[in-house]
């Protein structure tokens, strides 16, 4: 059974020959190029022979086009971090033009991306990250969002469609350019930052029109970062899995199950990628003893820090080839 069969059945709660598994982190030096991304990228996926790529460009690249300055800090352990807002109004939103997305930082991101498809055996998936528009507008102003939604949740909502429509088009591209899914990130679906109402109107919406944009034979992976989220988006939302903090939020990866058919892609918190690698290969057996490895991808709950050390990764992947249901 190669990689992608072994996704696929996974995702499907079909038998496979061992747990199917995924690592992914960043590479803050390397990906000021996509040839450094890509290189990082593959060389990364081959030594730990990991089932699909979770393809992690910076952060940002989502919002640099739309004029957000970003400073870099030549420091492979510090992300690159916003400036200042792209705008500091609520007119901004109105304002926000669609994108050309062969050009710029989105086409600097789908040169990465063919680069690392033509590195790969083909039988290895990929999947691209997509931010929800939402986040992409967090990421654009900030803290500044949350304002210019009490003023002018229409001039806020005219933006999202801009974003929405410039990221459904990216994400055509993105599997033109060799993706076979998306990672689609939403870092703003929590209690602990918007009313669900508000979710369901700014965000919901606009999520759809992006995931909408992905044909059916394609890999839909859903990201709930943080923690108090709202986790039964899961079950409305065209996706195959779903990605979350299972170790510091609701639903716990025992519980999970109760709530949703999706398979888990998670099971491995992001911060025990730090300690001592017996202590990492404990977890990983605990997460795959609570599933047996049936629909779940183990995987990070996020992405690993860059201080991981070759022997923690080294013990997932042995935890996964030596694991019995």
């Amino acid at each position: 059974m190669n990689a992608r069969e072994r996704v696929w059945a996974t995702l499907h709660g079909e038998p496979t020959d061992r747990p199917a598994f995924s690592l992914w982190r960043h590479f803050h030096d390397e990906d000021e190029t996509p040839e450094g991304l890509a290189a990082a990228t593959i060389e990364f996926a081959v030594r730990w022979e990991v089932d699909f790529v979770k393809h992690t460009p910076m952060g940002m690249y989502a919002v640099e086009d739309w004029g957000t300055p970003i400073r870099r800090f030549n420091d492979p352990h510090r992300a690159p971090e916003r400036i200042r807002p792209a705008f500091t109004t609520p007119d901004g939103w109105r304002a926000l033009p669609p994108l050309d997305v062969q050009r710029g930082a989105l086409g600097r991101e789908l040169r990465g991306l063919r680069l690392v498809r033509g590195g790969l055996p083909p039988d290895i998936p990929i999947l691209m990250t997509i931010f929800s528009p939402l986040t992409v507008a967090y990421k654009m102003v900030g803290d500044l969002l949350f304002e210019h939604i009490a003023q002018d949740a229409d001039a806020v909502k005219t933006g999202l469609r801009t974003i929405a429509e410039t990221m459904a088009r990216y994400t055509e591209a993105c599997l033109a350019a060799g993706a076979d899914g998306v990672f689609f990130a939403t870092q703003l679906a929590s209690a602990d930052i918007l009313p669900r109402a508000t979710y369901a109107e700014l965000g919901e919406p606009f999520d759809r029109l992006v995931l909408d944009a992905c044909p059916e034979h394609t890999i839909r992976v859903l990201h709930l970062h943080g923690v108090n989220t709202f986790f039964e988006l899961a079950n409305t939302y065209p996706v195959h899995g779903v990605s979350w903090h299972d170790h510091e939020t609701a639903p716990s990866l025992a519980d999970a199950r109760e709530q949703t058919e999706r398979a888990f892609v998670t099971g491995l918190d992001r911060r025990i990628f730090l300690e001592p690698a017996d202590v990492v290969a404990e977890h990983a057996r605990a997460a795959l003893a609570i599933t047996g490895g049936y629909k779940h991808i183990l995987a990070p709950s996020c992405v690993i820090p860059t201080q991981v050390d070759d022997a923690a990764l080294a013990a997932v992947v042995d935890v996964v080839h030596t694991f019995r249901a």
